[in-house]
């Protein structure tokens, strides 16, 4: 079965249930995952469909729906930093990221899907920005992976010891959890920190949740393999978001890009949760094209 993030309806403007799930079911889906644009009274009105399987839910991202203390423009998978140095700040976001997986379980969601948060890097080289200014290269890679070593391991440290309660959480509710592999540099986890974090829960209810698009942006940096990402975590795979990149720029319909599906089919367990995360301004017509694209590529 394959979801599409309720992200490309949400950034269309959709504000009532109809408006979001009747051009999905159109274009034939049957399932969705919510993503953290989706406020409380949207979830509260979607709630009837959904819990009628008109369209399931297969996964939610965190924070969903939006926390109760952010108007609707604030909405982020970073709304409260998980890497926070700031114990509260870290208090805040494993209070909403529960009531997320509270959510999963009221839906009988299989995953949740998690941002572990980020460290502020302001003050040094952006990569993105200098990537497309032809200012970046294998010097200055290494300059920032060093100084992001230097700073990461504080900010790892307060990741795990948000993860230890909300993952007691999930356990109790039947949950499991997904930690995504991020779009930018500064954000956590990056490579290893992947395998870190899922040794240090082994046996919790704790995986890895694969986005090609962001792997395929960290490749074009030269800070990753997309290759050797879904190698080395292949096993550990909870969901995956399907989409298309061209260089830097990502959450394309499939088959508009640049991103190698053939070995994305060739090292995708059976069984994983697989949603199309597309944004605007891709067309209904593009995303029935981009399923089709998967259909002949073997994922779908």
């Amino acid at each position: 079965m394959m979801a599409l993030s309720t992200v490309w309806g949400m950034k269309q403007g959709a504000r009532t249930a109809a408006e979001l799930l009747a051009p999905i079911l159109r274009m034939g889906l049957e399932a969705v995952e919510l993503d953290f644009r989706i406020t409380p009274e949207l979830l509260e009105e979607l709630l009837p469909s959904l819990r009628n399987g008109a369209p399931r839910a297969v996964s939610l991202h965190n924070f969903c729906p939006v926390p109760d203390p952010l108007p609707p423009y604030k909405a982020s998978g970073d709304a409260f930093n998980l890497a926070s140095l700031d114990a509260g700040e870290r208090k805040e976001a494993v209070r909403w990221t529960c009531r997320t997986l509270e959510m999963a379980h009221e839906l009988e969601v299989k995953a949740v899907v998690l941002h572990l948060g980020y460290m502020e890097m302001d003050d040094e080289l952006k990569p993105h920005e200098a990537f497309r200014e032809g200012r970046w290269g294998q010097e200055e890679l290494e300059r920032y992976l060093a100084l992001r070593a230097s700073r990461a391991p504080r900010h790892l440290d307060a990741i795990l010891l948000c993860l230890e309660p909300i993952l007691k959480r999930a356990e109790s509710l039947g949950v499991e959890v997904g930690i995504e592999n991020r779009y930018h540099l500064h954000e956590f986890p990056l490579g290893e920190e992947i395998g870190r974090i899922l040794e240090e829960f082994s046996g919790a209810p704790i995986g890895y949740w694969h986005d090609v698009g962001h792997a395929h942006v960290l490749e074009t940096l030269g800070a990753v393999k997309h290759r050797e990402l879904l190698e080395r975590y292949c096993q550990r795979i909870v969901g995956v978001h399907l989409h298309d990149a061209d260089g830097l720029k990502d959450h394309l319909p499939p088959g508009k890009g640049s991103i190698d599906f053939d070995m994305v089919r060739d090292l995708l367990p059976e069984g994983v949760v697989k949603v199309m995360e597309i944004h605007p301004p891709a067309t209904k017509g593009e995303i029935i094209e981009g399923l089709e694209f998967l259909k002949q590529k073997g994922i779908l």
